[in-house]
Parts: C-alpha cells; structure tokens; sequence
C-alpha cells in the first residue's frame, strides 16, 4: 500500500527542477500564446482549496516515508510514482517549492496564501517559494494583495516577458502589453518579490527583430530602475517553432519567419548591447540555447558576454552552421564551452551552411 496520490502540473522552469511542485490551477487561463505547446487543447480549472491542502498532506506523508535517502526508498513501493519530484526536493535539502501551473497569481490572494502558509508548515525547511505569474493578472493586482503573497511567503514571480516589443505581443497574442509587463514586474519587485523574466530571441521572426530587441531593452530598463536592492534575473529561451502550434501555422503560410542561429546570436548580442549600464543578472539555462556559457551578471560581466557573442559571429559561415547543427543533434558535446568545436580547413559553401542552419531550426523544437 502506497501513500496518497497527489496531482502534478506539466512543466516547470529549468531553476525550479528540484523543488515541490504544488499544483493550484490546473492548465493556463490564457492558452492563446501562439509559440506555446503546453496546454492547447486542456481546459484550465483553479483547483479547490481542500483539494491542494490535500495534495501537500500526501506529499508530507511521502516524504516521512522517503526518509534520509530518498532516491534509494523510492524503489520501495510504498510511494506513488509522481513522489520522484518529492525525492528530488529532499535530497536538495527541501528547501524549495514551486507552484504550478501558468497563472497561480489568478487565484484569489487569501487562498493562494492560504496554501503558502501550508506549504510552509508542513515544510518547515522551505526558505522559498516560487510560481509562474501572467503580467496581464499582476498589472491588476493590489499592492495589498501581493503584499500578503509576500507575507505568506511567496519570493519570487517568474513572468514570460517574451518581448516587450506591443508589435510583437500582439503578433503572437501574449495578452498583455509592454506597458503591462512593466507595471507587472513593478508591482511584485515593490512588494519585495524577487523578478524572474523569460525571453525569446527570435520571436519577433525576421521582420520584427529590431523592434523585438529595442522593445525588450526598453522593459528591461525600465524594470532594473526599479530594483534596487536585488537585480532582476532575465532568462534566455529561444524560439523553436513546435508542430502543431497556431505558430507552425504561421510559419507553413509565410506569416513568420524564423531566424536561424546565427540571426539570434546577432540579436542577443544587440540585446545586451542595448543594456548598457543596467544592473541585471542573465541566465541561459535552456537547452533550446546555444550558448550555455552566456550568463553573468550584468553590467560587470556585459563585456565578457559580448566578446563570447562577437567570438561566434566572427567565425567562418561554416563553423557557425556546424556549431550550431551539432549543438542540436547532439552529435558533438561541448557543454559550458559554447565554441569549443574544432575548426575545419576548407569547409562547406554557403549554400551548405544555410542548409545546416535551416537543418539546426528545426532540431529547436525537440527540446521543448
């Protein structure tokens, strides 16, 4: 006999792979984002209060049972399948706790609190808890209503930025504004909540890269000015186009072109460029990236961030397609040492480069 079952979400951010995941709604109450394979076709319900409380009360009892190794009691059989991520949590010391699925933020504040306040004593190890918000939701939000999440103990939002670009939130129907994005994060970083943005080079496509990148900087600015005490932490993820997508549709019709490597290395670097002085603390822990090594803390780490960016950019068509094409099929390994792969005497046309290229876009989407 197991203990009780408990329900898990689909996803979860790349930091968050250790944490509990507690799941409050079920599915996004949006899921129109033209890019996202998550939840299309899933209809999103907020779950009942007793039924989460419940949730953690089966996780209290797998995790009294997983004990001091948990890895190992996991084989036991006396725990349900989906208390791996419960196994995870304490061998990372139990100190994290993410709640899922897209918009906990839309619950009502005294409910979501209500369940942080649970989460916290039945774990009573936990020093932080983070969930995914939509700017949209958190733009409406009360500065006495995030101020209780905050008390509760809620310490980090994580939003998908995207862009900040309205052309292209508006293309790939993000349901929020620019101007939302910055009163969103402006009222959890007020709040005293740590700020975790996710960005996608690329997605403004070939057409609409030079306002994604200039709109982007601009929320991004805005935003550092507003963080004085803790920088922002802004995620790199870059766009892949998923069959099945409203955003594949685009692509088949001629509506969206997407860049290859090379065009998003060139528009991160002008991301980076464009941010020149802005205090902010850069991740690409993705596997859809392809530089890994791409992160530090800005502005101290700006120029080692552009003379890695400008290292790629300067080398031989083919080298770059070659990087490229066997960062996404595996084919050669080089992690943490983005440019690492060995040059070629010689080497392929350009003809041959924008194959690989093209051959390297489509490998994107096998990483989502």
């Amino acid at each position: 006999m197991t203990t009780p079952s408990f329900e898990q979400g689909p996803i979860r951010p790349p930091s968050e792979a250790a944490s509990l995941l507690v799941r409050v709604v079920r599915n996004c109450g949006w899921n129109r984002c033209r890019f996202c394979p998550v939840y299309k076709g899933r209809r999103f319900s907020p779950r009942r209060p007793d039924e989460v409380h419940a949730d953690v009360d089966a996780m209290r009892a797998a995790a009294d049972v997983l004990g001091p190794a948990p890895m190992a009691a996991l084989r036991s059989g006396a725990v349900p399948p989906e208390a791996l991520q419960v196994a995870l949590f304490l061998r990372d010391g139990a100190r994290s706790v993410f709640l899922q699925d897209a918009d906990p933020c839309a619950v009502v504040p005294a409910t979501l609190a209500a369940v942080i306040d649970h989460v916290r004593r039945e774990f009573d190890t936990v020093t932080r808890v983070t969930t995914y918000g939509r700017a949209a939701t958190l733009a409406r939000r009360r500065p006495a209503d995030l101020d209780l999440l905050a008390e509760a103990g809620l310490t980090r939002v994580h939003i998908g930025m995207e862009s900040g670009s309205d052309e292209v939130l508006t293309r790939t129907d993000k349901g929020c504004t620019a101007a939302q994005l910055v009163t969103a994060g402006r009222n959890v970083l007020a709040a005293g909540m740590e700020l975790c943005l996710y960005v996608m080079p690329g997605l403004g496509g070939r057409d609409l890269a030079a306002q994604h990148v200039r709109g982007t900087a601009h929320v991004l600015r805005e935003l550092a000015a507003s963080a004085p005490e803790r920088p922002l932490v802004v995620r790199l993820r870059t766009t892949a186009v998923v069959p099945g997508t409203p955003l594949a549709g685009d692509e088949a019709a001629g509506r969206f072109a997407l860049p290859d490597d090379v065009e998003v290395a060139a528009e991160v670097r002008a991301l980076i460029d464009a941010l020149d002085g802005v205090r902010l603390e850069l991740r690409s822990d993705h596997a859809l990236n392809l530089m890994p090594g791409l992160a530090g803390s800005l502005p101290h780490d700006r120029a080692a961030c552009l003379a890695l960016l400008d290292e790629f950019l300067a080398l031989p068509a083919a080298q770059q397609a070659e990087l490229a094409l066997s960062a996404r099929t595996g084919f050669v390994a080089a992690p943490g040492d983005p440019l690492a792969l060995p040059g070629r005497d010689g080497g392929a046309d350009r003809s041959d480069a924008d194959a690989m290229l093209e051959a390297a876009k489509r490998f994107r989407a096998r990483f989502l």
